[in-house]
């Protein structure tokens, strides 16, 4: 359902978003080497980037980065056809290429077979998520053999130096440092709740000894606490906690792992803290970080070669844009 539901997105974004009928749909956006690149394959690539521009970007400021988007499609497309017609131009010439990129293939699909159960399910599957299993097949077999080329042409020429990696981590030193943080849970005894403020106090101390005669902190919490996560015992995640008040943190900080606090007031009640979790403030070794830098600088390294491979296919390549 959540796959027809997105299917439907895509398709609304390409037939009402912009009101572009489905003439204009079909024109030709760029000829590769012959090869046509439509106007609704340019539309479906950037569908569900439109979608998430609309929620972070308005007016002239979201106009400009549709087009942008449109732009980076468009570009990527023409990158991918030069790449498919060089792979195949040259898998054509080489029957033992053409076999390993049949068997991966064919491995790949009988591995997604399995998943499912059975090539009927398989196959029921990917018509109720409105996909067309030959087709994808065939683009499957694409993705393969781009990938041989590029692991032929670009991937080979890949060098990350442990002299580099070492410079990366000294000079990118603070993206490898992590904040200390922590987690808690609360009790939360409000005014509201009841006739009077010393009434509230009293209820709170009466708690307060449950949980130091031993009873569990989060069942107290979920039963009696009046908190926004009393129904998860009061816990207040590492991600939550930068939305609760900084200078009660800033005080909850202060105990120990498994330490309760003592009933403090605020303007809207009574609390009782105790700290579930601390993760002290540290920065990684470059021995612990070189994974991620190994990572980082191959990334760097791939678009570059990547770039230049395309360049010089390109040479010999006929682009035609038609606007």
């Amino acid at each position: 359902m959540k796959c027809f539901g997105l299917f439907l997105f895509v398709l609304l974004q390409l037939l009402c978003l912009y009101h572009v009928d489905a003439d204009n749909l079909k024109a030709v956006r760029v000829v590769v080497n012959g090869e046509i690149i439509t106007e609704f394959e340019v539309r479906s690539r950037v569908a569900e980037a439109f979608y998430r521009a609309e929620e972070n970007y308005s007016g002239e400021e979201l106009l400009q980065k549709k087009q942008e988007l449109i732009y980076n499609a468009v570009e990527e497309l023409i990158d991918r056809r030069i790449l498919v017609q060089e792979a195949e131009k040259l898998f054509l010439d080489d029957p033992a290429k053409s076999e390993s990129v049949e068997k991966q293939l064919e491995s790949f699909v009988k591995g997604a077979v399995d998943e499912v159960g059975s090539l009927f399910k398989f196959y029921e599957l990917a018509h109720k998520q409105g996909i067309n299993p030959m087709k994808k097949r065939a683009e499957l077999k694409k993705d393969i053999m781009v990938d041989e080329i590029l692991r032929e042409n670009v991937y080979r020429k890949i060098i990350v130096t442990p002299k580099k990696m070492k410079q990366y981590y000294q000079e990118h030193i603070d993206d490898f440092s992590e904040e200390g943080s922590l987690s808690f849970r609360q009790i939360l005894i409000r005014f509201s709740s009841y006739d009077s403020n010393e009434e509230a106090k009293t209820f709170a101390e009466e708690l307060l000894k449950k949980v130091k005669s031993g009873k569990n902190f989060a069942d107290i919490a979920k039963e009696f606490s009046e908190g926004p996560h009393s129904y998860k015992g009061g816990l207040w995640g590492y991600d939550e906690v930068m939305d609760f008040r900084k200078d009660l943190v800033a005080d909850i900080a202060k105990l120990k792992k498994g330490e309760m606090s003592q009933i403090v007031e605020t303007s809207i009640g009574y609390h009782i803290f105790t700290v579930e979790d601390v993760v002290l403030a540290k920065t990684l070794s470059f021995e612990e970080a070189q994974d991620q830098i190994y990572q980082i600088l191959f990334r760097e390294v791939f678009l570059e070669k990547k770039r230049e491979y395309l360049q010089k296919l390109k040479k010999n390549v006929v682009i035609k844009r038609y606007y």
